[in-house]
């Protein structure tokens, strides 16, 4: 299956120096590759262009030996006693890191109090699900010092800090270099093994603040192509690297103050995104969607149409914003993985009515915006196979059908992970199979474009090939 419209179903694919040679019959394709060239028999299965995931968070995934995996615990009495397993190996004055934490799993956020009990030599940082806010032991808190963000009751903090994760990165400080590395050479190893080929890491920073994920591309330590979302206002990156420039990501939150930065205030921080080419606006809420949508708006029409700018996550989305989306030619990046895992909670935390509006596709694909599809991994699963599928079922983990007017057809569904999702990087070259083009493949089984829907969220990738060399195979 080669997704190029010109050719979408051939026998054999050849390819060199990186790049398909040829693409057709089993004769043509022998003809054109010599009686020198290699042969793999893929005994049946199906060969696909490789995967494309534009929205995942690389140095969380390699973070995760270090962290504290809170997402596993289904009561604040069992995180507890894990973070005081953890902090009894802690050197006195370092972290007791953790990641994952979901106050609906748990019935309720642990308190700053409670993590002191339990770490009383080592401050505590749990990074909240969203990655959106984390809460901090009185120790921790300490470190930090006062911020707009640090929660409050009574007077007394509480240990929920909203909203200032860059500050609390900052006094957490960075892994070890040598965790870092071993983590993003598991990372790709894992990304890889699950058919991916090209990402783009969602978490803007800084050119210094990418030399680790610099360097691992650019040794083949992370052997897929790689994407880096770039800060607003960040200088041109200096010099040439195998590490490719994402768009500039702009956050807008929806807080209990309201909205960070300000309806102004995004629109000025989009205008000067754009002067560095793509904009992707991390927007979840209602809210945060009019606020970008409004300031995309502001734009002048040659930014607004010069590079394909994002819509990331939508995970809310009203009717009357469809048409609007469509007409500032934006495109969406949305999570369709989330309906399975938080499907059964946003059923009971929404109207039945709304259920629709959550992690469109369906409408937003016939008002003619583009689609994309993005894990948001380690928030969401890594598994890009279980985003395809839940694409065309709309099942939760209950199996429960959130929103049955939103399913995609599988074609479309394939979509988002491929050419879809390569468009949206402006990577127009990757995410099909064409004489000439990247040799970026996967061989699965089963056929995703035949199997049921829970048959393709258990795909085997048995191969995956990169710029025609073979990076994984089972």
């Amino acid at each position: 299956m080669t997704l190029d419209p010109a050719t979408p179903r051939a026998a054999a694919v050849a390819v060199r120096d990186g790049r398909v040679l040829a693409v057709g019959s089993r004769a043509d394709v022998r003809h054109a590759a010599g009686s020198a060239a290699g042969h793999i028999d893929c005994a049946g299965a199906t060969v696909l262009p490789g995967l494309v995931d534009p929205h995942l968070h690389l140095m969380a995934l390699a973070g995760r030996a270090a962290h504290l995996d809170c997402g596993r615990f289904r009561s604040v009495g069992d995180l507890l006693a894990a973070v005081r397993r953890r902090a009894l190996g802690t050197a006195r004055g370092d972290w007791v890191r953790g990641e994952g934490l979901d106050e609906v799993a748990l019935g309720r956020l642990p308190s700053a109090a409670e993590l002191d009990a339990a770490s009383p030599h080592a401050p505590v940082r749990l990074r909240h699900r969203s990655r959106h806010a984390s809460v901090l032991s009185g120790c921790a808190l300490a470190r930090l010092g006062r911020r707009p963000g640090v929660e409050r009751c009574a007077g007394q903090t509480t240990g929920l800090v909203y909203g200032e994760e860059r500050a609390i990165g900052r006094t957490v400080g960075p892994l070890p270099p040598a965790v870092v590395a071993t983590g993003l050479a598991s990372a790709g190893a894992e990304l890889t093994a699950l058919g991916l080929t090209t990402v783009a890491d969602a978490t803007p920073r800084s050119w210094q603040a990418l030399a680790p994920l610099r360097e691992a591309v650019d040794s083949g330590g992370m052997p897929l192509r790689v994407f880096a979302m770039r800060p607003a206002g960040g200088r041109p990156w200096p010099r040439a690297t195998r590490l490719r420039p994402g768009p500039v990501k702009v956050m807008v939150e929806d807080g209990p103050d309201g909205l960070r930065p300000t309806a102004a205030g995004l629109v000025r921080r989009v205008a000067l995104a754009a002067q560095g080419g793509a904009v992707a606006v991390h927007c979840v809420s209602a809210a945060t969607l009019v606020a970008a949508l409004d300031a995309f708006a502001a734009l002048p029409r040659r930014n607004r149409t010069a590079a394909p700018h994002r819509l990331e996550h939508v995970a809310e989305c009203p009717p009357p914003l469809l048409r609007r989306i469509a007409a500032l030619r934006l495109t969406v990046v949305t999570n369709p993985a989330f309906v399975r895992v938080r499907g059964d909670v946003y059923r009971g935390e929404t109207h039945p009515g709304a259920w629709g509006w959550l992690y469109r596709a369906r409408s937003l694909a016939a008002a003619g915006v583009p689609l994309a599809a993005g894990s948001d991994a380690p928030i969401g699963p890594v598994n890009p196979w279980i985003g395809l599928a839940v694409a065309q079922s709309r099942r939760t983990a209950s199996g429960a059908v959130l929103g049955p007017g939103e399913r995609l057809g599988v074609d479309a569904a394939l979509d988002l992970f491929t050419r879809g999702a390569a468009a949206a990087l402006g990577a127009w070259d990757l995410g099909r199979l064409r004489y000439g083009g990247p040799a970026d493949l996967v061989v699965v089984e089963p056929d995703p474009l035949r199997a049921p829907a829970d048959e393709v969220a258990a795909t085997r990738v048995r191969l995956t090939m990169i710029g025609g060399a073979v990076v994984w195979h089972a």
